[in-house]
Parts: structure tokens; sequence; C-alpha cells
């Protein structure tokens, strides 16, 4: 494993906007905007890059193209072929265009709305390329904000590229004014280092890379009470999976001020009592990883039984 470089980090106060740190965690290349959590702790997420983001755009259109094929050809499949011609099923028939029309118009709006708006916060192109949508200021994604970040598409991308293509076709100069308005707005993010879009900066959403970590046995095994000596209750284990890659993050970071602050936040939640001896008192970043190995092992443990958390707020695991 690629061992985390010392990224150069803007040392703002945490009340003014998020500054852009460059490689976090080893990902060199790429830049970091830095956020408060709720918890009051500065942490960076890794910007999604250009080419990941159209990457994620070029397969969702190719899911949005291919769906309404694989339902034409299914309601083709279906019997009485000729329901739209048979006068007899005249009403039939426009049920089944009204309905078909419907699916078409999700295809086009709903599409990215309702698997943004899902628990991973990802359409499936999004999925594919390791990314995921998050308010910028590191809060709870809303639909408001789903809404608004997507509608702005017809104006970045379906109404220019319509312009263009009726234009181009009568050979008018508004197809080539219809191509520089969408080139301009498809290629903002090439001129902003958290590599947004238009409906990201008017919706207050970011995409950022998200890759899927394995089990960290660098960090904590799997039997993180006994091998730093520390124990806790499942009433003690009150995270889910976003704090669990929150904490993942911190420890790879290993900054004393965030260990601490974070370490402080948990044994402040979890109504954690230190040993009376104080040379039994763990430090910091002990702490967090004998937490975090017990918070994994509890997790995994119930997804074997099914059962999933997604974060603090959600039911708790019994």
């Amino acid at each position: 494993m690629a061992k985390a470089s010392n990224p150069k980090t803007d040392t703002r106060t945490a009340g003014r906007r998020a500054p852009v740190s460059d490689a976090p965690y080893g990902e060199y290349g790429r830049t970091a905007m830095e956020i408060v959590t709720p918890e009051g702790v500065v942490l960076p997420f890794i910007n999604a890059s250009f080419g990941e983001r159209l990457g994620a755009l070029v397969i969702d259109i190719l899911i949005m193209i291919v769906a309404p094929i694989v339902v034409f050809i299914i309601v083709l499949s279906l019997p009485h072929k000729d329901l739209f011609d048979n006068s007899h099923n005249k009403v039939a028939g426009a049920i089944l265009e009204i309905a078909f029309f419907a699916f078409m118009f999700f295809i086009r709006s709903g599409y990215f709305m309702v698997f943004e708006m899902g628990r991973h916060a990802a359409t499936p192109g999004k999925r594919l390329m390791k990314l995921r949508v998050i308010a910028h200021d590191g809060g709870t994604l809303t639909p408001a904000a789903v809404f608004t970040r997507n509608a702005l598409r017809e104006v970045e991308l379906y109404l220019p590229l319509g312009i263009m293509s009726v234009a181009l076709a009568a050979g008018n100069l508004m197809g080539w004014l219809g191509l520089v308005w969408a080139l301009a707005l498809v290629l903002l993010p090439l001129f902003n280092r958290q590599h947004a879009r238009l409906g990201d900066f008017l919706a207050g959403t970011r995409v950022v890379h998200m890759p899927k970590a394995k089990l960290s046995y660098d960090l904590a095994d799997l039997e993180g009470d006994s091998r730093f000596g520390l124990s806790f209750s499942p009433e003690q284990l009150a995270y889910g999976e976003m704090e669990l890659g929150v904490l993942e993050q911190v420890l790879r970071d290993r900054k004393p001020q965030v260990m601490k602050a974070v370490a402080e936040k948990i044994k402040t939640r979890i109504d954690w009592q230190a040993p009376k001896n104080p040379n039994d008192i763990p430090s910091d970043e002990t702490f967090l990883r004998a937490y975090y190995g017990a918070l994994r092992a509890w997790l995994e443990g119930k997804m074997l039984l099914g059962k999933r958390r997604k974060d603090k707020n959600a039911p708790a695991l019994s």
C-alpha cells in the first residue's frame, strides 16, 4: 500500500470557506476539498476528476439509451402485438403510450434524482467510477439540492444540444452558438479546482472520489479490543458506515489536532470512562485505532446477518 504523503494544507480557520489541498492520502495529482463535519472536524474529501465525471456521465447516458430500447422490445414481445393498431384496444394502446412517454420522462429527468437521493448518493455510472455526491459543507444532501443540480442539466446539456442539433440541420448559425454554449458549460469543471459544474455551484453540492476501502488490516485488525487492551460495549459502538469511513481517513492522515478532536467527540458521545491510572490512558491515536477495529468488526458482523447501519442517525443495530 502506498504511503500517504504530507499534503500541502491551507491553515485557514474552520469558520471560513473550505480550502483546497493537494495530494491527500497519497492520491497524487488530485486535489481535496476540506470541509467541516457536523462534529466540527475539518476533513479533506478527494475531488472527482473531470475524466471520472465524464466517464460516469457517458455510462449513465448509455444506460438511459439502452433502458427504453429494452422496455420497447419487451412491450413488442407481449401478446396482441397489434395493440396500438387494433381499434378494439385503443384505450389500452393509449394507456401504454402514456406509460411509455412517462417512462421516457423519468429516464431523462428522474434518473439522476432518484439514484442521487438514494443511500449511495450516486447513479450507477458514478458508482462504477467510485464517485458520490455530497453537500459542499459536509451536511445532509437534501432533495432540494439534488433537484437543483439535476434540473440545471437541462440548461447545461440538453437545451444547448437540442438547439444545436435542430439549428445545424437547418444550416442555421444558432447551431454553432448552441455548440459553444454546451462546450462552455460542459468544460466548466476544467476551470475550477473542485471540478464542479454549474449545477453543483447553484445547488451547493460537490462530487467526490470515494474508493471502496478493503479491510484495512494496516490500520486495525478485527480484534481491535484485544489488540489495544480496550473494550467497547455494543451500545458504545454508536456509529455507522459513513463515520467508519471518516475515521479511516483521520487515521490515515494522522494529524494530531484532528485525531484529538475526533477522539474527544467519540469519548463524549459514548460516555467513555478513562482509566484511573494516568499511565493506562491511551493516546488519541491508540484510542481511535482500537475504536476503529471494534466498530469495523461490529458492523461487518452485522452485515453477515443482512443488517446495515448507514450512519449514526440510523436505528442502532441489535
